[in-house]
């Protein structure tokens, strides 16, 4: 663009308030998977500081489509009033509806898991009997095996689980 006009101010106002609307959506779905399972604080650090950067691109990058890379006062001002309207008209509605579909979608995930693990353990089931008795003359062997074979079942439930 290589005038400016109200026409094109406002257009890159509106699309900055839109802008922040959407980074509002994210940061809810960043919220609520937060609440779901359980972050270290180090990740929670590290996905705000990558939340932070990418919005922060993403101003610049419509700055530079929208203004010939001028970042002007009412982009930022545009950004915030998206995200507080979009607060504003659905609150926590938003977080607690990506919440749930974080739920279905880690649910269908481990069901799909399972399906496809399903085969490892009808080999496993079908292997253990030989395999027991091969380990049953070596007690040393046994124990080591059987805390192999332990930990990885606990493994394998855990990540079931999370």
């Amino acid at each position: 663009m290589d005038k400016f006009t109200d026409a094109n101010e406002i257009a890159y106002f509106l699309e900055s308030m839109g802008c922040g609307a959407l980074f509002a959506a994210v940061y809810d779905f960043l919220r609520a998977r937060r609440r779901e399972k359980k972050v270290k604080a180090f990740f929670v650090y590290l996905e705000d500081i990558l939340f932070l950067a990418a919005l922060g691109l993403l101003a610049y990058a419509l700055a530079f489509r929208e203004n010939v890379g001028i970042i002007r006062w009412y982009g930022i001002l545009g950004l915030g009033l998206g995200a507080l309207l979009l607060k504003l008209a659905l609150g926590d509605r938003l977080m607690r509806l990506f919440g749930k579909v974080y739920r279905v979608f880690t649910r269908l995930v481990c069901f799909a898991a399972g399906i496809l693990l399903f085969p490892v353990r009808l080999v496993s089931k079908l292997i253990r009997r030989p395999i027991s008795v091969v380990v049953w003359h070596s007690r040393e062997g046994s124990r080591e095996i059987a805390d192999i074979w332990r930990t990885l079942k606990i493994r394998l439930s855990n990540r079931l689980r999370s």
